[in-house]
């Protein structure tokens, strides 16, 4: 079996896929950025949300997402993601609300122009179609608990998708319906806080030169058991794979490679 290996630069993990998909995860890392401050918030300006929290086992997680599909379909997605800790770098904020310390700047500047790059490059192979998982951690939520939110800032960076599918994020087979057939809860109602950030604001599909993007939080208790973590990765690659059959201009049933995944799929 192969296995996806990554470049790294600025402790950003980067891999130039193949497969119409980039699965990306701005919180997972705590490496220190050589010369630069922690935040204190005191520095960051008004109207920015401030949070220092990693989001444990989000990278263990892209990086199965990603050997998941690759093993599946042939083909590899995109991936990029954070080794340097949030406490120094908010990678999902704007430019004004991501660090304090100018020395930080290089290092956001890393982790967005591999997205933007490898955005472009679907976009110029797949006529404009592709999908991004921009993958997060969360606890349970107080009133709406979960296993797993989706957030598509209320579906403007799914707009693209909703436009050809009114019904891709409630059939049962999208992404939703997959993970609860699976036996997951999926919220029906995402919270404010994680109806999605900077990372859907710029590369969704409202903006003229973005995918389809879904932010995806993992509950804490999904990610810090390893057992179920496993299990996990393997069913969320799957309800990632059906969305990229049905609606990432690949070539759809051809590329399955795994005859029990095949079989899996169809009888979804």
């Amino acid at each position: 079996m192969r296995e996806i290996t990554y470049t790294v630069r600025r402790l950003v993990a980067r891999h130039q896929g193949v497969l119409p998909v980039i699965l990306t995860a701005p919180h997972g890392g705590d490496e220190k950025p050589p010369g630069v401050s922690e935040r204190t918030g005191t520095k960051t300006p008004a109207g920015c949300e401030f949070e220092k929290n990693q989001d444990n086992f989000t990278r263990t997680i892209v990086r199965g997402l990603a050997q998941v599909l690759f093993d599946v379909f042939g083909q590899a997605p995109y991936v990029v993601f954070a080794n340097f800790g949030r406490a120094f770098i908010d990678a999902n904020r704007s430019l004004e609300c991501a660090f304090e310390d100018q020395d930080a700047r290089p290092f956001y500047d890393e982790y967005h122009n591999s997205i933007r790059s490898f955005v472009n490059e679907i976009r110029a192979d797949n006529g404009g179609l592709g999908l991004l998982f921009d993958i997060h951690g969360t606890t349970l939520v107080t009133g709406d608990p979960a296993d797993l939110y989706l957030g598509t800032l209320n579906g403007e960076s799914i707009s693209s998708l909703l436009s050809r599918d009114p019904l891709a994020m409630s059939r049962s087979r999208s992404l939703a319906g997959s993970l609860r057939h699976q036996g997951y809860v999926v919220s029906a109602k995402t919270p404010e806080t994680i109806r999605g950030g900077f990372t859907l604001e710029t590369y969704g599909s409202s903006s003229p030169d973005g995918l389809d993007a879904i932010q995806i939080e993992t509950e804490s208790t999904v990610r810090t058991d390893e057992g179920r973590r496993n299990v996990y990765i393997e069913d969320l690659a799957f309800a990632i794979s059906t969305l990229v059959a049905r609606y990432a201009d690949s070539e759809p049933l051809s590329v399955f490679r795994n005859a029990n995944f095949l079989s899996r799929l169809q009888r979804g």
